[in-house]
């Protein structure tokens, strides 16, 4: 009963944290597996790209499949809660959209255009583009109407 030993075992805390840190690893391996035409893409901030959607009916139906085209703003990597920022202009109006990654309703993601930004002339050289909301919605426009 000596006070400065040290407790015999790990805090409750930690060991659920690390519990739940192998569950995440688990689902985020078995979402790369059945998405790969998603997750396996390489895309960088700057570039334009398009992601199918599925908008209504659940995951196992394929009629209503929505298109989405835009400018990635930013990327966040954060396991699960991956996300993309993509801005895109529709009918003269700026429109901003922040998709989870590792959502079951992604169906595909496909680059456009490389560096949309710069049109590919010189590299982008932010980790976010949140200065392209001050600029001319023309800009930022990868839907031509």
């Amino acid at each position: 009963d000596d006070p400065r030993r040290p407790p015999k075992f790990k805090s409750p805390r930690k060991r659920a944290s690390k519990l739940f840190h192998q569950l995440n690893q688990e689902a985020i391996t078995k979402s790369k597996s059945s998405n790969p035409n998603v997750l396996n893409v390489p895309f960088r901030v700057g570039d334009a790209i398009e992601i199918e959607l599925i908008s209504m009916g659940g995951v196992n139906s394929t009629s209503n499949i929505d298109k989405i085209r835009g400018v990635v703003l930013g990327k966040s990597n954060k396991g699960l809660g991956s996300s993309v920022q993509i801005r895109d202009v529709m009918y003269g109006e700026p429109i901003d959209r922040q998709v989870p990654l590792h959502s079951p309703l992604l169906k595909s993601l496909k680059v456009l255009e490389k560096n949309f930004v710069h049109k590919g002339k010189k590299k982008v050289k932010r980790a976010k583009l949140y200065y392209l909301r001050d600029r001319l919605p023309v800009e930022t426009r990868v839907t031509k109407w």
